[in-house]
């Protein structure tokens, strides 16, 4: 157990440090994208795997609706993946054990949109503009006991800028959260 225990903190502590240098590339003007051609649908199902595990152990119900007509997008696949890994594993974090998380895609006009809904705790209103901060966790003596460092939105957000798109939350406190994220759509090959 004594072992286990070193082993994460230890990942916790590589994947801090990890969030700030990439906080600190993109405040430096140095964060890049590399963009290219990949499959949106399966990068989404590749996310939700890594994180089924931590869902299924708290009975949380994790469902997919994916248009069908998406398909190839050109953009940075690790930062898509990693915006919504980080969507993800909020929404498990703050939902209570036997609750639902759902993962939403499809094509919005020029752009693609996807959403991670959960029935969490959900966050006040006067907190909704703060979750992006840095190091900023909002809510009340809940939130408190739950690991994070406070940069998964903050670095969420930055990724889907960098793209040229924009992310919002709608949240009730008691019933749950939606981040809803989108990005200019561009297919074909990279120039």
């Amino acid at each position: 157990q004594f072992l286990e225990d070193i082993l994460g903190s230890g990942k916790h502590l590589l994947s801090l440090i990890n969030d700030i240098l990439d906080l600190s590339k993109i405040e430096a003007g140095r964060m890049e994208l590399h963009c290219a051609s990949f499959n949106l649908p399966l990068a989404i199902e590749s996310a939700i795997t890594l994180i089924r595990e931590r869902a299924s152990r708290h009975g949380i119900a994790l469902t997919i609706s994916i248009d069908a007509a998406l398909g190839e997008v050109v953009a940075d696949e690790r930062k898509v993946r990693q915006i919504l890994l980080n969507l993800l594993a909020n929404a498990v974090k703050f939902t209570p054990d036997g609750g639902q998380v759902a993962v939403t895609a499809g094509q919005r006009g020029d752009g693609v949109e996807l959403s991670v809904s959960d029935t969490g705790i959900g966050i006040a209103p006067e907190d909704q503009a703060a979750v992006f901060e840095e190091f900023r966790q909002v809510g009340g003596p809940r939130t408190q006991v739950l690991e994070g460092t406070g940069l998964g939105l903050a670095l969420a957000k930055r990724f889907v800028e960098l793209h040229g798109g924009t992310i919002d939350v709608q949240s009730t406190v008691g019933r749950g959260t939606t981040f809803t994220f989108t990005l200019p759509l561009r297919r074909g090959p990279v120039s």
